[in-house]
């Protein structure tokens, strides 16, 4: 089976356009928003592994794929939030390219509207720009199921172990032993004819068996630790009488945190389906509309427009419908970033939308029907202005204020990034103390007890993310304190307290910082010092209210 060749080249060359526009997006003032809780702790277990050498698998923090491409990144580029995103800005740049292995399913203008959604649509440009595997997860499967679909239609053998590679990626397993059953009973049917196995067939059992080995040796150098106590793939590969510990250690983690993930959270709450389902109908109508809306549209332009509709493009249609309550029922946190596993599949009906715009426009073109003809570049004015607008005010302004649906609870103010960088510059040019953190009583601020696995150990890691995680990257010499005896009689360049805001309403502080105050006893003691005072969460209320930094700026 080929691809068509009218338009080919053409095609092709408008969707490398738009992959290099995506990529682009994805990559400029990547550095700028400061690092989202779950960044951070991403962020700091690849310092990590760059560090000390040592990885396993910890499924708190998702799949491993991004620790592996970050430990590289972090040596070359220096442990930055740039280097942090790079491999899910790269990623998801070059993703719309997956459209051309669609060339032979879909018309080509659909070819380049399904690259456009992914490379544009500013929901999966603002994850894109993300240091979570939430991206790289739908984007695998998505290409792995490309993969698939190219094999079953004739493209070779290649296909099937391209999938296969790809599918290992993925952080999600399907299980389900009856549906296993029930391929194993059709392969076998398959392979008879006239009660003798048919050659092609054998040869199709073969490559099958091929790929589930290229996709257990993906999955061993993926998981496998190295380092630390266990045995890990290194020491394995020099002393092969170790690959059984090596393995049975592997899948012991594994079941551990698949377990978890598949475990599921717990009982879901009605109110908690209905608040996710809230955030994902305002994230959607704030940075997706273009896209669900056309999606809506060629979907029944397929299922009810065509005497032979597509069952690869319903097929997608339900996969993303599917998702968006889906994911409202098993997601553990409320969160808008769940849209991406929806609107990734979502593209390929509404790539059938966009392309009956545009036949609708050329038949009216013919019949000379202004009207029509003028309906139809509004629509299309409005999908592009819906889309350059969404970018420029939810993926490049306001990319961690409340008002953005996209901005996920955790992500702290704006304001902290003009602090990060004065400790990264105390850090680079100061010996002894770089940074005093005091907590004034306060638990959630300072560990009591000073015996944290993370580095610093005397601060509440966790619970104050993501100032662990700069404190690392900048090695900043850290000490701290929690009550009044505590604190130093000579201060370092850096002083670190939780803030309160003393206004009505928390989240009134992201426009007044000067109504954040510190605790008791700490302002006289850092006279002359520059005062950065933000919110830690944007939205304030997670176990203080907000963080105030004072740097001695001549030191």
């Amino acid at each position: 089976m080929t691809d068509r060749a009218p338009l080919r080249n053409r095609t092709v060359q408008a969707v490398v356009a738009l992959a290099l526009v995506g990529l682009l997006a994805r990559l400029v003032f990547l550095r700028a928003r400061v690092a989202h809780f779950d960044e951070a702790r991403v962020a700091y277990w690849t310092l990590h592994y760059l560090n000390t050498g040592e990885f396993h698998y910890r499924y708190i923090i998702h799949g491993p794929f991004i620790q592996h491409v970050g430990r590289p990144l972090f040596a070359l580029f220096g442990t930055t939030d740039f280097a942090a995103r790079l491999p899910v800005a790269v990623v998801g740049g070059l993703f719309p390219l997956v459209a051309l292995w669609f060339r032979h399913r879909l018309a080509a203008v659909e070819v380049g509207g399904l690259a456009f959604f992914l490379a544009v649509n500013p929901l999966l440009l603002y994850y894109g720009r993300f240091m979570r595997s939430t991206l790289l997860v739908a984007a695998f499967c998505f290409v792995a199921f490309a993969a698939f679909v190219r094999a079953y239609d004739g493209f070779g053998s290649q296909y099937l172990y391209v999938g296969a590679a790809i599918a290992k990626l993925v952080r999600g397993d399907d299980a389900g032993v009856d549906r296993l059953a029930r391929w194993r009973d059709a392969a076998v049917t398959r392979l008879r004819t006239d009660g003798a196995f048919d050659p092609m067939a054998v040869r199709w059992t073969g490559h099958v068996v091929g790929a589930a080995l290229v996709f257990a040796v993906v999955a061993v150098f993926m998981y496998a630790p190295r380092g630390g106590e266990w045995v890990g793939l290194y020491d394995a590969l020099a002393n092969p009488l170790l690959i059984p510990e090596m393995l049975s250690t592997t899948v012991d983690q594994v079941a551990t945190g698949y377990g978890y993930w598949f475990g599921g959270p717990g009982e879901t709450k009605l109110s908690t389906v209905v608040d996710q389902l809230g955030i994902s109908a305002k994230a959607v109508g704030g940075y997706a509309a273009p896209l669900f809306l056309l999606s809506v549209g060629g979907f029944l332009a397929e299922r009810y427009g065509r005497d032979s509709p597509r069952q690869f493009v319903l097929g997608c249609a339900y996969w993303g419908f599917v998702s968006v309550p889906g994911y409202a029922l098993a997601t553990d946190i409320l969160n808008a970033w769940v849209l991406t596993n929806a609107l990734v599949p979502l593209a390929v009906p509404a790539a059938v939308g966009l392309a009956r715009l545009v036949d609708i426009g050329r038949e009216s073109l013919v019949r000379e029907d202004a009207v029509s003809v003028g309906v139809v570049a509004l629509l299309f004015v409005l999908v592009v202005g819906a889309v350059a607008g969404g970018a420029a005010t939810g993926v490049y302004a306001n990319t961690t204020s409340p008002d953005n649906a996209l901005v996920q609870y955790a992500q702290p103010s704006q304001e902290m990034r003009a602090a990060v960088n004065d400790i990264d510059k105390v850090a680079a040019g100061t010996e002894g103390t770089d940074v005093y953190v005091y907590g004034g009583g306060n638990e959630d601020f300072v560990d009591g007890d000073g015996n944290a696995t993370r580095e610093p150990a005397c601060i509440t890691w966790f619970r104050t993310l993501p100032f662990g995680w700069y404190l690392s990257a900048d090695e900043a010499t850290v000490e701290c304190g929690n009550a009044p005896e505590d604190i130093p009689s000579e201060l370092p360049p850096v002083v670190v307290v939780p803030g309160e805001c003393t206004l009505e309403r928390t989240v009134d502080c992201r426009d007044r910082p000067t109504a954040i105050e510190p605790p008791e006893g700490v302002a006289d003691r850092v006279d002359g010092y520059e005062r950065h005072a933000f919110l830690h969460r944007t939205t304030g209320g997670n176990w203080f209210d907000g963080m105030i930094v004072y740097v001695d700026e001549d030191r």
